[in-house]
């Protein structure tokens, strides 16, 4: 009786080996790639695998992830090579324009506006302009990238003086206060983006939504003289220290500027804490604080917006399961939230950055300012503004130019006139 309760045991185990077994080769394999230039990406998506392959166990999953310096540029050589890209691209917002050209984003990857559907309207709309192409979707922003303000309370103090609500506060009252004290209050640089920043809060436009170039047209053009005279006047007056080149993202100069408090804040958007604020001055912690970006008297938007990298997924035989992973990544409420715990890049779907897990973050750096909160105010009036083909063209003109209008040796007028002309020329000759 017992030889036969022991076999029946072995024949059951056996049994079950060979279902498991069996099912185990039904699964079907697939190999997913991703290429990005941050590894900080990278992290949030194994962080959610477990979650992600035990929504699909009919699949067995192996992931191909790397970390590439400038991904979005490699990717554009593999095109023209004839060679493989990856599934996943994560695409910075300055290197979407080089896939406009020739259609390349829509011949190689996937038309992402019928997935998203009406979800679009939930997200703000700024962090879809980006990625479009034609009136299309092609990328899902990783975050909403609002400039804030992140000042030293102590310098302000000593100066007599509060965050401001308006630009024309710091050139007026909040600037020359500190600057007599030799505090400047925020830094400027030679990067055509850095001053895309104050021009497209102050409601100016470089392209349109069709990418055509319109910095030129009457309005935008009055609007980039008055945010060029105001960067004059305030590097003139010690209010703006002007860093150039790679000094800001390396290197000393912004790490001692800060410490011995001959920089008294900063505007620059969220991703600016993580990579080049907290670590970069890690015994300042407790002696920041934030606030929100100071506005333009004369109209604009509630805040300026600088940076982002959108994922983009590429046609081919696993367009449809990437497809998938982004979306779970990605959409909704419940990983918009996750995505700011575990990364900190903050939502772009208004219910996420409103919600009190998000609103009420705080951060040991900044004094337990509710950090979150800082983020939602500005996330609900950010700027709109569209990408082209040629906006290398306009970031190289405004780069090469604005050490002149910081020195005084060109007008605010010749420096937008001559930034126009150098677009224009790079549009119509085709450089």
């Amino acid at each position: 009786m017992k030889r036969f309760k022991l076999t029946l045991l072995l024949i059951l185990c056996l049994g079950l080996m060979s279902i498991g077994t069996i099912a185990q080769a039904q699964q079907t394999a697939v190999t997913l790639t991703a290429w990005t230039h941050d590894q900080l990406y990278l992290d949030y998506f194994n962080s959610r695998l477990p979650e992600w392959e035990a929504a699909n166990p009919d699949i067995k999953f192996t992931y191909d992830f790397q970390v590439i310096p400038n991904a979005w540029d490699q990717a554009r050589t593999a095109l023209a090579a004839g060679e493989p890209i990856p599934d996943l691209l994560g695409i910075e917002r300055g290197g979407f324009g080089g896939f406009m050209k020739n259609g390349t984003i829509a011949n190689y990857f996937v038309d992402l506006t019928p997935l998203i559907g009406d979800r679009a309207k939930d997200y703000s709309a700024g962090r879809w302009s980006i990625y479009s192409y034609q009136g299309e979707i092609y990328g899902i922003e990783s975050s909403l990238t609002p400039a804030v303000l992140y000042y030293q309370p102590d310098l302000y103090k000593a100066a007599g003086v509060e965050p401001p609500k308006t630009w024309e506060e710091v050139l007026n009252d909040v600037g020359p206060k500190l600057a007599a004290n030799g505090n400047a209050f925020t830094f400027a640089t030679n990067d055509g983006t850095w001053f895309q920043m104050y021009f497209n809060q102050r409601g100016g436009d470089i392209f349109d939504k069709d990418g055509n170039f319109v910095m030129g047209n009457d309005a935008n053009k009055a609007l980039a003289v008055e945010v060029a005279d105001y960067v004059q006047k305030a590097v003139k007056a010690g209010i703006f220290m002007p860093v150039l080149g790679g000094d800001v993202w390396s290197g000393a100069t912004l790490p001692t500027a800060y410490t011995d408090g001959k920089l008294a804040s900063t505007v620059m958007p969220d991703w600016w804490s993580s990579c080049c604020l907290k670590p970069n001055i890690p015994d300042m912690a407790g002696k920041w604080k934030m606030a929100n970006e100071p506005a333009w008297e004369g109209g604009g938007h509630a805040t300026g917006t600088w940076g982002g990298t959108g994922w983009s997924v590429a046609k081919g035989p696993n367009q449809d399961i990437a497809w998938q992973f982004l979306e779970f990544m990605y959409l909704g409420k419940e990983s918009q939230i996750e995505r700011f715990q575990k990364v900190n890049m903050f939502p772009t779907m208004f219910d996420a950055m409103t919600d009190p897990t998000v609103t009420d973050v705080t951060d040991a750096f900044y004094g337990d300012t509710k950090i979150g909160q800082v983020y939602a105010d500005a996330g609900k009036d950010m700027v709109v503004w569209y990408n082209s083909e040629y906006f290398s063209a306009y970031n190289t003109a405004a780069g090469a130019d604005l050490p002149a209008l910081f020195d005084g040796s060109m007008t605010p007028e010749d420096f937008v006139n001559d930034v126009i002309t150098q677009t224009q020329n790079a549009i119509d000759f085709g450089s």
